[in-house]
């Protein structure tokens, strides 16, 4: 498996696939544990439950560790939009500073701007639609620039073309920030080694009950259940595009529809 299949494929198959898979390794352990039942002293016994909370334990702390890595940057997220939403309005209240028509044909290009980027935060996992809206930033943003510099050039006082080009700047900036946060996931790796200790833990519990001789079906069920759900979850904090938790835009939605 590979980020590709990590990040392209429905949570749903992924949820299903590794459930199934905890399932199987329950069952695989409890077969093991039963044929060496016999076998087995009753102070080994208390030695693999040992082992088992402990597997549990690092288990624990690997699922928390990579909880707080997926809710960061989500949050991170969250706050760019907020950060650019801040950014834009400023750069498009700067633009009264300047004499007409520069200042109404900046903020119209701004006012633009900010459509396509309401469409770009919206947008789900449609790489056409992505690249023709990272195309249309682009020449927007090379717009905007290219008329504030051209009065800035011409301009006498350079505190006024100063103060808007600063912001303009930070805009820019933070149409980077953004991008990049999009692309910024946890390492598969990290996910991978959750489900394979998983799988591991899942393997044990099931040899332990396979020792007592018992199958714990329900015990099993919801170990496997709970396991698949914490993972689903980070997974699908770290889709920004393809999850069911998204990026909530209305900091730029209210940018859109203010005055």
């Amino acid at each position: 498996m590979n980020a590709g299949f990590l990040y392209a494929t429905n949570e749903i198959i992924i949820f299903v696939l590794f459930f199934a898979l905890m399932l199987a390794a329950t069952e695989i352990g409890f077969r093991l544990g039963r044929k060496s039942q016999v076998n087995t002293f009753d102070k080994t016994k208390s030695l693999v439950s040992t082992l088992e909370a402990a597997i549990l334990g690092v288990l624990g702390l690997l699922l928390a560790f990579t909880m707080s890595m997926a809710v960061s940057r989500l949050e991170m997220r969250k706050q760019l939009v907020l950060d650019e939403a801040n950014a834009i309005g400023t750069s498009r209240l700067r633009t009264e500073l300047l004499p007409p028509p520069e200042n109404t044909e900046i903020a119209n290009i701004l006012n633009q701007y900010i459509n396509v980027r309401v469409q770009y935060g919206t947008t789900g996992n449609d790489p056409k639609r992505l690249e023709s809206l990272s195309k249309e930033t682009a020449y927007l943003q090379n717009e905007f620039w290219a008329r504030a510099v051209a009065y800035g050039q011409k301009e006498p006082n350079p505190v006024t073309i100063g103060l808007l080009l600063q912001s303009l700047n930070q805009t820019i900036d933070l149409e980077s920030a953004r991008r990049m946060a999009f692309q910024n996931h946890v390492p598969p790796s990290v996910i991978y080694v959750n489900a394979i200790v998983g799988i591991l833990a899942a393997l044990l519990v099931g040899h332990t009950f396979g020792l007592n001789g018992r199958r714990q079906i329900f015990s099993m069920c919801v170990l496997s259940m709970a396991i698949t759900l914490v993972l689903a979850l980070i997974i699908d904090l770290d889709r920004p595009r393809r999850g069911f938790i998204r990026i909530s835009q209305q900091p730029m939605i209210d940018l859109q529809h203010g005055p």
